[in-house]
């Protein structure tokens, strides 16, 4: 049997157990609500947006030399454009962000949020409570903060819009700083728990393990079918089939009388026999 023969019977057992698929995927979204209303717990985030820009040029951000001037000192490097100084800033906020993700930075902002705060966080709890994410073609970055506190999440993110631009300004010989765009904000209520998303996986997952499983049962089948199938297996003719002859309702047999009714029968008794004349033979 061909591939597309192959395929082609995979399908048409998906098509016959169809209703199996929808009750897997229907159990699937059951198991993510129930999934997602007990173990998935309440969090809050505090979001904190910057801009990073260039301060000054170089022969990294595109300088150019100038001649002399009138006086006749020349000027070594000159300040770039705006676009220039984009663009730079653009370019680096890569490593930038890379420089936010290090221990040693987490370490500084633990400590400063503890000394401020009178806690005692960890750095791994600071460190993965934070999100990076860079808004495509622009110099804006914006940090994330989502903890199951609102309180936390706020003084994290509060905190990260002083220990951010220090960084920048200290890093790369402060070639490029960053500013405050949009600052943090105490998260009113609590984020989405994702009923939708969650229960459109557990149907997905429904739908893959049923499917899997008519897939298998197909392939491990070894039993013929059809007059086909069996030429198809074996490349011989088939010469006939044997019809599948109806036997449901059999000719009722007349049962015989058992020995004891036998007996129980009178036997009849002969009859004298009359001639015409009235006497008796």
């Amino acid at each position: 049997m061909g591939i597309d023969a192959n395929v082609q019977k995979i399908l048409m057992a998906l098509l016959r157990r169809w209703k199996l698929l929808v009750i897997f995927a229907l159990i699937g979204v059951m198991l993510g609500y129930f999934y997602t209303s007990h173990f998935t717990t309440l969090t809050y985030t505090s979001n904190v947006k910057f801009l990073a820009y260039a301060v000054d040029g170089n022969d990294d951000m595109g300088e150019i030399n100038q001649p002399s001037s009138s006086n006749g000192k020349s000027s070594d490097y000159v300040r770039t454009s705006n676009t220039s100084k984009m663009n730079y800033a653009m370019k680096m906020l890569p490593t930038y962000v890379e420089v936010m993700n290090t221990n040693e930075f987490m370490t500084k902002v633990t400590n400063a949020l503890n000394k401020k705060q009178n806690s005692n966080y960890s750095v791994s709890t600071i460190k993965n409570s934070m999100t990076i994410e860079l808004v495509e073609d622009t110099a804006i970055f914006t940090i994330a903060v989502t903890t199951t506190n609102a309180e936390l999440s706020y003084n994290i993110a509060q905190q990260l819009e002083t220990s951010v631009p220090q960084m920048m300004k200290q890093t790369n010989s402060s070639l490029v700083h960053a500013s405050v765009q949009d600052k943090a904000v105490k998260a009113a209520s609590a984020g989405s728990l994702g009923y939708p998303k969650k229960c459109a996986i557990g149907a997905v997952i429904g739908i893959v393990v049923a499917a899997a499983y008519v897939v298998l049962r197909t392939l491990f089948d070894v039993r013929i079918k059809s007059s086909d199938e069996l030429s198809d297996k074996y490349s011989i003719p088939v010469l006939g089939s044997i019809p599948n002859f109806n036997t449901s309702s059999p000719v009722k047999t007349q049962a015989k009388p058992s020995l004891a009714d036998q007996q129980q029968e009178p036997l009849a008794q002969p009859q004298p026999s009359i001639n015409e004349k009235g006497e008796d033979e």
